[in-house]
């Protein structure tokens, strides 16, 4: 069974959790099971990880773009 975390700034409610899982769910064949943790330091947003695969919606991965971009 694959595992796929889910690290947000905050708390997600039930609704968010659904919207998550059911993109996730699309992109395997097999049962996944999510794994959910806070990490106030993305400032907002979230960041999934599956497997090998990073997806950064997050407020600090944003400006972490906008500061490369600006080099």
């Amino acid at each position: 069974m694959n595992a796929i975390k889910v690290i947000s700034s905050d708390v997600l409610d039930a609704d968010m959790k659904r919207k998550v899982e059911k993109s996730f769910r699309n992109k395997h064949e097999e049962t996944v099971q999510f794994v959910y943790d806070v990490d106030p330091s993305l400032i907002g947003g979230i960041l999934v990880i599956d497997g090998d695969k990073y997806y950064d919606a997050s407020v600090r991965g944003q400006l972490a773009v906008i500061k490369r971009n600006l080099k």
